[in-house]
Order: C-alpha cells, then structure tokens, then sequence
C-alpha cells in the first residue's frame, strides 16, 4: 500500500506547485534600485497583467532580456496572485549634446543611449553630428569624447566641451584652454599628462603663460 501511496503525494505536490501557473491570473508588480520601475520598463510589462501566470512570466522573460535599459532582473511569485519583478536599469553618467537642436542624449558607460532630454546635470559634449535614437549607440569618436569629459569633470568641476573634427576642446580654470586627439590616443595618457602639465603652468612664475595646451602631439604642445 505505501508504494502507491508515495507516488500519489508526489503526483498532488507536484500539481500544486505546477498547476496555479495555467490557472492564476497574476498582477504586475515592478520595481527598480531606484524605485518604482521607470516607463521604459513598465510600459513594456503593464500589458501582462492580469494574464496567465505562465503566459505572463514566459512574456516578461522575453520583454525584459531585450530591453535596452535593464542590465539584469530577477522575478518571483507572491501570493495570492503577484509576480514581483526587481530590475537593475542601466544609469546614464555623462551626455552628448546636439548643437543644433539643443537635445542631450543621457548615455551610459558603454555608450548606450538611454533617455533623450532638454537639459542634464552630467557632465557632457557639444557636436554637430546628429544624436542616436534612444536604445542606440554613440560611436567610438564620441564615447572618447565623453570618456575624457567625464575625467575633466572629476579633475576641474568643469561640466562642458566641444567636439571639433578629430579633437575635443575643453575650457578649464585659469583661462586654459585643452585640446584632446580623439583618435590613436590613450585616456589615462592624456588625463595624466594634463594634470602634470596644469599643476606645473599654474603654479609660481608660470601662472598665466600660457593659455592653450595641445595634446595631440607626443610632446604636448604649450602656447
């Protein structure tokens, strides 16, 4: 009698665990590391309430892997009826502005558009080349660009530069004015080297000499 028994209790615990997927109809509840989840997130999953439990958990896995802004997510169920989806969002740190139409493109680290805005608060470049859609790229030139402008920032407290051709002309304290190589170039290279050069052009005897430093060449260049 107990070697029937047995697979009966397994037969029951397993249509428990199994079955309510086909059969609950579930609620939708998202939320971020800052909150609740933002809109590129949220527009994407709301449609899935109040579907099927295993139709809405196969969507979300689908919606959530192709996301642009979600760099990782985990979703459990809660009782009664609530699938909890925790999503990291990808966080902008610097942006690149469009001189024309004034729009800043919010960018992340690995130069992944990730909002389109009015105005920022991160330290950001100036082109004339059109921005990407959001969920799109920057290009290798451009991310340099903002790699260095981010460093600058740190360095300087100096939010802006402009981006010219092959170059990026930054303005920094003491009337200084930097121009970067954007291409064949080093960032830590570069970032160092001005940080020698500044410390030495403004400190005593030197202050106010020069008001220009060229860093495309091996040798930097003072005028």
């Amino acid at each position: 009698m107990r070697k029937f028994f047995l697979p009966i209790i397994f037969l029951v615990l397993f249509l428990a665990i199994y079955l309510p997927r086909f059969f609950i109809n579930v609620k939708i509840d998202c939320r971020s590391q800052f909150g609740a989840c933002p809109p590129e997130v949220a527009d994407g999953v709301s449609s899935l309430n109040g579907k099927k439990m295993f139709f809405a958990r196969r969507e979300l896995d689908k919606s959530l892997k192709t996301n642009f802004i979600v760099s990782a997510y985990s979703i459990q169920f809660k009782l009664p009826n609530f699938l909890r989806i925790d999503v990291v969002v990808k966080k902008p740190i610097f942006a690149l502005k469009n001189m024309q139409t004034g729009t800043f493109a919010q960018i992340d680290k690995q130069g992944t558009v990730i909002a389109q805005s009015s105005s920022t608060t991160l330290p950001y470049a100036v082109t004339q080349s059109p921005l990407p859609d959001t969920g799109g790229k920057v290009d290798a030139k451009h991310l340099f660009a903002l790699e260095l402008m981010d460093g600058v920032n740190k360095m300087f407290q100096v939010k802006s530069g402009m981006i010219s051709n092959d170059t990026l002309l930054v303005d920094i304290p003491g009337g200084v004015r930097v121009i970067f190589p954007l291409v064949d170039a080093d960032r830590e290279i570069l970032l160092g080297s001005l940080k020698l050069i500044y410390t030495s052009i403004q400190s005593g005897e030197n202050s106010n000499l020069y008001s220009q430093v060229d860093l495309r060449y091996k040798n930097p260049v003072l005028r």
